[in-house]
């Protein structure tokens, strides 16, 4: 009986993913608006559109770098892959932004040696701002779509309810003005920020801030709260990469890998993008 309906689906999925491209090409059409008319999706129909046909446009990037890799640590958290192809080589001068560090410094330690100046935010962690090392500065303010002293932060892995306080978040035209890089580029902009990057990314995307970053390393999350959200957040996605941006690194994890917030259904990818209007 498995077999049977182990052949029946391989063989229905793809007849099914078709049906779902004419769907969404004929909302496209027939509503003549940006999200496509999203919102008439099913949770699992936008899913299945966001895994299986976004970002269709690939940058092949020839030189990918792990930055945060030591010897004594290969793979995991701290790590991303940064492209480090001449056309957005990371090298001195240049700024990098890193939103959500949880106590893995790899990343940014690993940026600071190579000479550029990092800025580190992490409300969560409950440590006062304060010059970590040379090159590095960490601040306790979050990055959010408004400015205010009193946000409340979902209950994670990071954040338990023993700890539930509020934070100061602040948006990144905010941020970027405040350290004085109001006209400058962000050579890279890391986010982890449990399922806040959609938002924040539509904020960027309203106020301008997104042009003057060259790479953008993040963690996209949808968790077993929120998969309802996903015609939303598969528009959000669609305007950022229409906005130049292209992924170089894909990585999916396992849909539902152990989580006190995800126990029946969790989603999230690592995703590597260049900028490629950057001017």
């Amino acid at each position: 009986m498995k077999k049977h309906v182990l052949f029946f689906c391989t063989l229905f999925t793809p007849f099914l993913l078709v049906l779902l491209i004419h769907i969404h090409w004929l909302m496209q059409g027939c509503s003549g608006s940006s999200t496509g008319g999203m919102a008439d999706l099913t949770w699992r129909e936008a899913e299945l559109l966001f895994k299986t046909f976004v970002p269709k446009e690939r940058y092949n990037c020839k030189n990918i770098v792990k930055v945060g890799r030591t010897p004594e640590k290969r793979n995991g958290e701290g790590i991303y892959p940064t492209c480090m192809d001449e056309t957005y080589e990371v090298k001195v001068p240049c700024i990098v932004y890193a939103f959500g560090i949880a106590g893995q410094w790899e990343f940014e330690d690993d940026f600071a040696r190579r000479g550029c100046q990092v800025f580190a935010f992490d409300p969560s962690m409950n440590t006062d701002s304060h010059k970590r090392a040379d090159n590095i500065w960490f601040y306790n303010i979050g990055i959010g779509t408004i400015d205010t002293d009193t946000f409340t932060p979902r209950v994670d892995n990071y954040v338990k309810k023993s700890k539930l306080f509020t934070w100061k978040v602040r948006t990144m035209e905010s941020i970027m003005k405040m350290l004085g890089h109001t006209n400058s580029t962000i050579d890279v902009l890391k986010m982890d920020v449990e399922s806040y990057e959609f938002d924040i990314l539509s904020r960027m995307m309203e106020d301008g801030t997104l042009k003057q970053v060259r790479q953008v390393l993040s963690e996209w999350h949808i968790f077993g709260d929120q998969k309802y959200d996903y015609p939303t957040k598969y528009s959000i996605a669609k305007q950022f990469w229409k906005y130049g941006f292209q992924a170089f690194s894909v990585v999916e994890h396992d849909p539902n890998y152990p989580s006190t917030i995800c126990k029946q259904y969790c989603f999230q990818i690592d995703f590597g993008f260049v900028n490629t209007k950057y001017k």
